[in-house]
């Protein structure tokens, strides 16, 4: 979404963690996604690194992300707490689907749902109090982007996180970003 919102060309492979470890291995000795590969070939790693090295090297309006102050810590808190957001619900999913039915620890799954649903919470509030603005202003940041991402992602792969939260300002928020071409056209 970044790549695409500083309007760069890239190519994208879609590589599962759980089905193409052998190829994500090449990029990424952890077994992890993201990874970019940069024209000299280094390659940078998680999804922090990457997007830093992005608003760096390519974003001198600093669009996305302010470059100092308390404006720049209040988009990385929210972009940090989208992220845990889209963790939490990954971990959930895995023990749910991934593990064997008789090894899914209960406990486990219970306590990441509710870090993910807390999280949710959290970003609603600031979806609020945004009261139909992008959530740190009048600009879409990179704090829009993930929390948009956090969302959708939950929605889609940890459905029982959503039935029992009611999130209409996030969902308002999710609706305004997807209503753009650089959401809609990454939609899969």
């Amino acid at each position: 979404m970044v790549l695409r919102h500083l309007g760069l060309d890239y190519e994208q492979k879609m590589l599962s963690t759980a089905d193409d470890l052998p190829d994500i291995l090449k990029s990424n000795p952890v077994g992890r996604v993201p990874a970019l590969i940069l024209d000299d070939g280094e390659t940078l790693i998680d999804s922090g690194a990457i997007i830093d090295h992005l608003v760096e090297a390519h974003d001198g309006g600093r669009r996305l992300l302010p470059a100092s102050g308390a404006a720049r810590r209040a988009v990385l808190r929210t972009t940090a707490l989208a992220h845990g957001v889209m963790e939490k619900g990954v971990s959930s999913s895995y023990e749910r689907n991934r593990r064997p039915a008789e090894k899914v620890y209960q406990g486990w799954v219970d306590r990441c749902d509710s870090q993910a649903e807390s999280g949710l919470q959290a970003l609603e509030a600031l979806a609020a109090a945004a009261a139909g603005q992008w959530l740190h202003g009048a600009e879409l940041t990179l704090a829009d982007i993930t929390a948009v991402i956090a969302y959708d992602f939950v929605s889609t792969s940890a459905p029982y996180v959503m039935e029992r939260n009611s999130l209409p300002a996030l969902a308002a928020l999710s609706a305004k970003a997807n209503a753009m071409a650089l959401f809609a056209e990454t939609r899969p």
